[in-house]
Formats: structure tokens, C-alpha cells, sequence
């Protein structure tokens, strides 16, 4: 009779442990946990599927039109198995009655979290830490007001001189339309629709000849309507934050564009055909666009400088993306690659590549051919070893390897001549014993006046 007595108190310990603790921050206050420190085993990481897991929770009970909306701080502690054994939420502001909308939020979360598990067991526990903004947010207004410009539709309106006018500040008046007094300052260099309720933009070029950037991000364009007739003054188009699905063809009617941004768009219909003829882009943003593929025309965009491509879901990059040869800066970090394109040498005016949390392992050998390389960030990905194809870098600076899974202290580090900060934190040999074990090396990269963050 006690052993099965035991045996059931067993079962129902493991039960309690296993259990999800959806908190508010005042729970986990009254449980003495601790919510502004890193518990004990786990690591602070970033993980797409966690956050989604996230924003599917709080989207499931939020209407996308709350006025005013709020903001959820949320905490998220995953445990090997890749289950979440934690789950610490506040809500800001408190415009509403915080008890209700605490007790709607934990009923979604337990929906949603009680049997979820990532796709692939993470390598350690970790922590995920996300703000998230629901609804409307209330952001206080900026415009600079000058001599040159015009901040709201009245005062343009009322302006005299109107050649004098280089710049329109007419983001966050809750515009639901284009207003046409725009066009009053044909000498107008800059336009700002930023935080605006448009959904539909035609401009007039012939009527601004000197225009040379427009910032329509935070609207509700989509790609049939924007309209921009060809021009040659347009330099910088800011489309973030949108409901586009793909490079607009407003975009091609600009054939000196040099700076394109589409990050915040749901991009799910990208293909071959549309980078053409934006040879000209120096900069193009793709920050969290939900791109699960990027298309291998991107080729097509000879100019290509700074490729900005975080916070997606890529798992591959195309190999045509080593034809970019004036590229300078890669980002892919917050991405699932598992490995890196194997030419990628051929960048060789790169020399900012950041790689972070992904799931890389390995890197090509001809990364070696990157002699214009000297900023490289390969924090939290899977390398069990240091890559020995970082040795033939000598130009690099920065290098970050933190979060991954290396069991010694990379030695050849102190082989490096110009490298000015390393950065090794969150890796298995990190422990009490670093400064004793590996006194020689840290005193070999002090002496070289390299800096070292573990």
C-alpha cells in the first residue's frame, strides 16, 4: 500500500513539474521568482517560433483595431525539450480594467501553450523576452519645424511663399486620403505620410520635380494602389509597415532610387521578376517581411550595397546572391539558415556580415576570400568548434561568437592582428574557472589590446 501510495505522490510531482506557469508579473512577484534576472540555466536567445507562439496568443483575444491599444511584455522560458515551462506576462497601459484583460490573456496563452513544443529541440533552455504593441498605439508626434517647412494641412494652406517650402511633415494626422495641397511646394524636397490611414497614394511628379524621398510607412497600401509616374528626383522610398505582398511597380517608375524600404510588409509573393530594374538600389530593407524564400533575381540588383534581410524565414539563401559584388553589408540574422551559400567569397567588398541566431554549424571555405571583412557576428547559431575558416580573415575587428555550443577557449583567437573586441559569452567552457583556466589567452589578447566580453 506505500509503494503505491508513493508511486502515485510520484506522478503527481512530475505532473506539478511539468506543468506550464502562466504568470502576470505580480504572480510571479508572489512566487519570488525572478523576473528581472536570467534564472539559472537558461540563456537569454531569440526564437521566431516562440515569438509567434507569442503574437498567436494575444491576436487570438485583441482586436487589431483597439484605440487605445496596449502593449504586452512577455517572457518566455523554453525548456530542452523544447516546451515552454514559463510563461511571465504585463500589460501596458492600464487604460483598461487589468484584472479582466489579465485573466483573457492567460485563458488564450494556457489554449495555446499547454501542448505546444518547437519544431526542433533547442540545444540549451532558454529565455525569450518580447514587446509586443497591440492595436493602436498612441506615438507622440514628430515634425521639425523650420522655415522651409510645413507641418499640418492648415498652415499649408495659409503658407505665402510657397517656393520656399523644402519639406512636408504630414505623418500621424490620420489621413485617409492624399491631400493636394501638397502640390502647392513644387520646390518640396521631402514628403512625410508616415502613421497615416491611407490606402490609396498617387503622386504627381511633374508637380513635384525636386522630390527626392517620400515616407509612406505605416499606411495601408497595398501593391494596386500606389502610383508614382516616372521620375528622376526620387532617391529614398520608405514603404514600411504596409499590406504590401511584393515590390510595388510604383518602385520601377523611380529610376534613381537608391534607398527602398519594405520592411513590415507580409512579402509572400516575391519572385524572379520583381527586382527588375532596380539596378540603382544601394539599400534595400527586407526587416521582418515573413520571406520564407528569397527569389534569385535578386540578382538583378547589380547596386546592391546593404541587404538587410532579419527577422525572417530563411532557410537558404540563393547562390545568385554572391553575384552582388558591390554588396558592403549582409545581414540574415533571425533566420533559420542552416548554411551559408558555398561561393560566398565572391563578396569581396564585404565587410559587415552579421549571421546571428540561425542554425549554422559550418561555414564555407571560401569565406576565407573575404579579405574586406572586418565585423563578423555568428552568436547563438550550432558551432561545437571554432571555424577555422575565421583564421583567414585578416582584416576582421569584431568578432562575435557568444551563445553557441564551443567546449574550449578558441586559443587561435590571439593569432588575430587587428582584432579589437571578441565576444564568447554564453558557450559551454564560460564558467567561475575562465580567468584561471585560460589566463595565458586572455592575457595574450589584453596584450594586443583586444577587448573580451565572456
Amino acid at each position: 500500500m506505500k509503494i503505491i501510495l508513493s508511486f502515485i505522490l510520484m506522478l503527481i510531482a512530475q505532473a506539478s513539474l511539468a506543468q506550464v506557469h502562466i504568470w502576470t508579473h505580480e504572480d510571479a512577484k508572489k512566487a519570488n521568482f525572478p523576473v528581472h534576472m536570467l534564472p539559472e540555466d537558461y540563456e537569454e536567445h531569440e526564437s521566431m517560433e516562440t515569438m509567434s507562439l507569442v503574437e498567436k496568443s494575444l491576436n487570438a483575444v485583441v482586436a487589431s483595431d483597439l484605440n487605445p491599444g496596449i502593449s504586452v511584455f512577455a517572457q518566455v522560458l523554453v525548456n530542452q525539450k523544447g516546451s515552454v515551462d514559463y510563461l511571465i506576462f504585463n500589460i501596458e497601459p492600464t487604460n483598461y480594467d487589468r484584472d479582466s484583460l489579465n485573466q483573457v490573456f492567460k485563458k488564450s496563452f494556457s489554449e495555446n501553450v499547454t501542448n505546444w513544443k518547437l519544431t526542433e529541440k533547442p540545444q540549451k533552455p532558454f529565455r525569450l523576452t518580447i514587446l509586443l504593441r497591440l492595436g493602436k498605439q498612441v506615438i507622440k508626434r514628430q515634425v521639425r519645424q523650420t522655415d522651409s517647412s510645413v507641418v499640418n494641412i492648415e498652415e499649408a494652406i495659409a503658407f505665402k511663399d510657397s517656393l520656399k517650402i523644402k519639406k512636408i511633415f504630414f505623418n500621424q494626422l490620420e489621413l485617409k486620403s492624399l491631400p493636394d495641397v501638397i502640390y502647392r511646394f513644387p520646390n518640396t524636397e521631402e514628403i512625410y505620410l508616415s502613421g497615416n490611414e491611407l490606402t490609396k497614394v498617387k503622386i504627381e511628379f511633374k508637380r513635384l520635380p525636386r522630390l527626392k524621398q517620400l515616407h509612406l510607412d505605416g499606411n495601408k497600401l497595398t501593391n494596386k494602389n500606389l502610383v508614382l509616374t516616372k521620375n528622376k528626383s526620387l532617391e529614398l522610398l520608405n514603404l514600411k509597415e504596409n499590406k504590401f505582398t511584393n515590390i510595388p511597380a510604383a518602385a520601377r517608375a523611380c529610376k534613381n532610387l537608391s534607398s527602398f524600404g519594405l520592411g513590415g510588409n507580409k512579402l509572400s509573393n516575391l519572385s524572379d521578376r520583381s527586382f527588375r530594374k532596380l539596378k540603382k538600389v544601394r539599400d534595400l530593407n527586407f526587416y521582418k517581411s515573413e520571406i520564407t524564400i528569397l527569389p534569385k533575381g535578386i540578382k538583378k540588383m547589380k547596386g546592391l550595397e546593404v541587404l538587410d534581410l532579419y527577422y525572417n524565414q530563411l532557410e537558404s539563401l540563393p547562390a545568385s546572391i554572391t553575384g552582388l559584388k558591390n554588396l558592403t553589408q549582409l545581414a540574415v540574422s533571425h533566420n533559420q539558415l542552416k548554411a551559408l551559400p558555398e561561393h560566398l567569397g565572391r563578396l569581396t567588398n564585404v565587410h559587415t556580415l552579421y549571421a546571428h541566431h540561425n542554425k549554422l554549424s559550418k561555414l564555407p571555405a571560401s569565406l576565407a576570400e573575404m579579405k574586406k571583412l572586418n565585423v563578423l557576428d555568428l552568436g547563438y547559431n550550432w558551432f561545437y568548434n571554432f571555424p577555422n575558416e575565421i583564421m583567414a580573415l585578416d582584416s576582421l575587428h569584431e568578432l562575435d561568437i557568444s551563445g553557441n555550443n564551443l567546449p574550449e577557449f578558441p586559443s587561435t583567437l590571439v593569432k588575430f592582428k587587428k582584432l579589437d573586441k571578441v565576444y564568447l559569452r554564453g558557450n559551454p567552457f564560460i564558467n567561475k574557472e575562465v580567468e584561471k583556466k585560460y589566463a595565458s589567452e586572455l592575457k595574450a589578447l589584453k596584450g594586443n589590446s583586444v577587448e573580451v566580453f565572456y
